[in-house]
């Protein structure tokens, strides 16, 4: 039985799984170049089963319309697509918390936010491998400009207790489960630091210019960076 799972893309980690009865892909990727690439390996790999959308976000949803096949989301992120830039397909299977597969093996779907309203995980526990969507991002910063950052430290506290062996990220190298507890730990340090900083009465300019002193942040993303201490401070005060 062919078991491969591969992933394609540098910017944005697009992935298919292969099944016995075909293949599920997993997000769409982030341009139509490597979409088309993925498409392509996805074919060549079996019959498309299902498209899962792992979140809302446009980065990861540019292939959508290649597949003639379901896509799957959570029903929150499906709803964000609908009021946000709608992707070339829209997921036509929602579930609001948790959806299982049973295939020649069995595929659980779970939904948990925080990243973003619609942020949910793909699991294959016969192979203990997890794809995280956004959840995670291995070796860079996270985006955060939409985090409830309570309910994205919990979703990684509750995904570290699963029976996983391989961790593929939204962005990033895939790794171990230790790619999860490196995510909390980064979540945590930065809004201990956050904190620290609103505690001695600093701007937000001042919080965030010495963010941009410790990590590098394209200039891109200075706003999500100031969206992100704001949402720290009104959370935890």
């Amino acid at each position: 039985m062919d078991k491969r799972h591969i992933v394609i893309g540098d910017r944005v980690n697009s992935s298919l799984v292969v099944l016995r009865e075909g293949v599920i892909v997993v997000d769409t990727s982030v341009d139509e170049e490597t979409a088309f690439k993925l498409h392509a390996e996805a074919i060549g790999s079996g019959k498309m089963l299902y498209v899962i959308n792992t979140h809302e976000h446009g980065d990861h949803l540019a292939g959508n319309g290649l597949f003639e096949c379901p896509i799957i989301s959570s029903a929150v992120a499906r709803e964000q697509m609908l009021a946000g830039n709608k992707p070339p397909a829209l997921p036509k299977l929602v579930f609001s918390d948790r959806m299982e597969l049973f295939l020649s093996e069995q595929v659980v779907l779970q939904h948990f936010g925080g990243h973003c309203p619609g942020a949910a995980v793909v699991y294959f526990p016969e192979r203990r491998l997890l794809f995280t969507g956004d959840l995670v991002f291995a070796g860079r910063m996270p985006y955060m400009g939409q985090a409830v950052f309570k309910t994205w430290l919990a979703a990684l506290e509750e995904l570290e207790r699963w029976d996983v062996e391989q961790v593929v990220p939204g962005h990033g190298d895939q790794g171990g489960i230790e790619l999860l507890a490196n995510q909390r730990r980064w979540l945590e340090v930065f809004i201990e630091r956050i904190l620290g900083c609103s505690m001695k009465g600093q701007s937000r300019q001042e919080m965030l210019d010495q963010v941009l002193s410790l990590h590098e942040v394209p200039e891109r993303w200075h706003s999500m960076v100031e969206q992100a201490i704001d949402r720290i401070i009104k959370e935890y005060k």
